[in-house]
């Protein structure tokens, strides 16, 4: 499968689950936004994998709706 040019968010992004789904995205191609409460690990984790990472609590729905501009902004759509 190629997800070349894709946007992607993955919640929970930094370790884990979630880390090994943003890795297998990214290496599909896929543009990846790593989403995490622990903002330095999802940004270490986003380069890592040549996307990005965003500090985002997705429970709260201002940090949600602010997390999903910032990965739009850099992603697109």
């Amino acid at each position: 499968m190629r997800l070349d040019g894709q946007a992607a968010i993955v919640t929970g992004g930094a370790s884990g689950l979630g880390a090994a789904t943003a890795a297998a995205l990214a290496a599909q191609g896929a543009r990846v936004a790593v989403f995490d409460i622990n903002q330095a690990a999802a940004e270490t984790m986003g380069r890592s994998i040549g996307g990005i990472g965003i500090g985002c609590d997705v429970a709260e729905a201002a940090a949600a709706e602010a997390g999903f501009a910032a990965a739009r902004n850099a992603h697109g759509g």
